[in-house]
């Protein structure tokens, strides 16, 4: 068999917050870890936050050497660019339900790409890290149960040049009307860059004004659009991010949270009825954030809800994905600088956050 799929953590229930560390012992290059976090409902009422920020952190490091470091939500986002669908996610919004999360570190151009993957050999103590807030999202929860699985090259043999790695640069509070400048790595050549900016019941486009990117000093910019722009020239030419979440209705104006944060569209059925009315679910603008209108006499609703920019993130890609060589090479270029203009009467409350995925190939 080419390929096979390893546990690297069993199903281990997670009762407090914690950093869970994993010491890779693998021989074989990896092409995907997935990662997989139930937050159990144990409670009534709101939702607090959507369930993918019960995971703050994963890491990917060798000692002081950090090979990947995103937010839970930052993962899931990158990840749906990355493969153009959805993770296989259980939003239950239950009382005694799991919220399943799947989170996915590709490592290569696609699953199984011969020339990009992690190599554990290549490092000396390569470790996951995975940090958990157990009531930072989801229904009341208190607890949850991480998995861990590796897509692992076994009889096929592979000889990788190198790996995609994932990176936070920043994550800062707005201004007013103000301008954030962000000085960005020019090591490893650039595959892609994601621009996040998530404030529940904010639609991107009212957080951020403009994005430009200068080379040396304004020498060359690559870009200079507004937010809208790119939601529309970009983002838009991206799948629609679908999804089903299934929740209690409750009373009306109790609150539940989606994945897609522009432009979102729904529709709800009853799910585990008590009478035949149909509860509705109206929208905030945008920001992913879920208000529920409707009767009492309801129990459970299926809401069915399509959008784009997954927990406000927006890609902007380098040059054909499939071919490194038409990939941004800035480890050419003396400096590279971000700005980021944000809207009137915005606050340190909102925040933005940037990350990359950046090529970074095995020493000769």
């Amino acid at each position: 068999m080419n390929y096979r799929l390893a546990t690297i953590l069993a199903r281990q229930a997670v009762d407090a917050d914690k950093t869970v560390v994993i010491d890779l012992n693998l021989a074989d290059p990896v092409s995907r870890f997935e990662i997989c976090y139930g937050c159990t409902s144990t409670g009534s009422g709101n939702v607090e936050h959507h369930a993918a920020k019960c995971v703050t952190k994963i890491e990917l490091v060798d000692g002081s050497d950090v090979l990947y470091s995103l937010t839970g939500q930052e993962a899931q986002a990158v990840d749906f660019y990355h493969n153009r669908k959805e993770p296989q996610n259980q939003i239950k919004y239950l009382n005694a339900s799991e919220a399943e999360m799947i989170f996915n570190l590709n490592f290569g151009r696609y699953l199984w790409d011969p020339l990009f993957s992690f190599d554990p050999a290549k490092f000396t103590n390569p470790q996951l890290k995975i940090t958990i807030d157990i009531s930072g999202g989801g229904f009341g929860s208190t607890g949850g149960y991480l998995t861990v699985v590796a897509h692992i090259f076994d009889g096929k043999s592979v000889s990788p040049e190198g790996f995609l790695m994932h990176k936070e640069v920043v994550n800062y509070g707005l201004g007013s009307a103000s301008h954030e400048y962000i000085d960005l790595p020019t090591d490893y050549p650039f595959r892609k860059m994601f621009i996040a900016a998530h404030t529940e019941g904010v639609g991107v486009q009212s957080l951020i004004d403009t994005i430009k990117l200068s080379e040396d000093n304004d020498r060359k910019v690559p870009f200079n659009l507004t937010a809208n722009e790119l939601l529309r020239s970009l983002v838009g030419q991206c799948p629609i991010y679908r999804e089903s979440i299934i929740f209690a209705a409750g009373a009306q104006n109790n609150y539940v949270y989606c994945t897609p944060c522009h432009n979102i569209k729904a529709v709800s059925v009853p799910w585990e009825v008590s009478n035949v009315d149909i509860s509705l679910t109206s929208f905030s603008p945008d920001g992913g954030k879920v208000r529920v209108l409707g009767s009492d006499t309801i129990t459970n609703v299926n809401s069915y809800i399509e959008g784009y920019a997954p927990h406000g993130a927006m890609e902007i890609p380098f040059g054909l994905p499939d071919e490194p060589g038409d990939w941004y090479d800035v480890t050419q270029l003396g400096s590279l600088r971000l700005d980021i203009l944000s809207i009137t009467g915005r606050s340190s409350s909102d925040t933005v956050q940037v990350f990359l995925q950046q090529l970074r190939k095995y020493a000769a």
